[in-house]
């Protein structure tokens, strides 16, 4: 059924750029206005990450630091906006997929839900207002 198709394409669509957007954060170690309760990693972890996965050089990290300082207010503020806007098109997906259900399907897609939003949480990629 073609609707049914598009349905589970949109799913994965949004689950992959939920993962991106959660793996990103937590990665960079933003804190940001979406952030979970509890203290987060912060920058240096992802230089931490990258010199790892880089062997980046003493003046690199002191860079990429800087970098990261510099552009914090703007990924805070980028984050005030698309982050709304990012839930309520979650929102309006599963809302849409939940229509093409059965009622078993239903509760069954409800506790995936649950599970993909607890593991984002846990994760640090909480989309909550603070």
């Amino acid at each position: 059924m073609p609707s049914r198709g598009r349905a589970v394409g949109l799913l994965v669509v949004v689950f992959v750029a939920g993962l991106l957007a959660g793996f990103g954060l937590s990665r960079l170690g933003l804190h940001g206005p979406f952030g979970s309760a509890h203290p987060r990693r912060g920058p240096d972890s992802f230089v931490q990450a990258l010199t790892r996965d880089l062997d980046l050089t003493q003046a690199q990290q002191d860079s990429v630091r800087g970098i990261l300082a510099r552009r914090a207010a703007a990924m805070d503020s980028l984050w005030r906006d698309v982050g709304p806007r990012f839930e309520t098109l979650k929102s309006t997906v599963r809302s849409d997929i939940r229509a093409q259900l059965n009622p078993d399907q239903q509760r069954k897609y409800a506790e995936m839900n649950k599970r993909f939003d607890a593991m984002r949480a846990a994760q640090g990629g909480s989309r909550e207002r603070r």
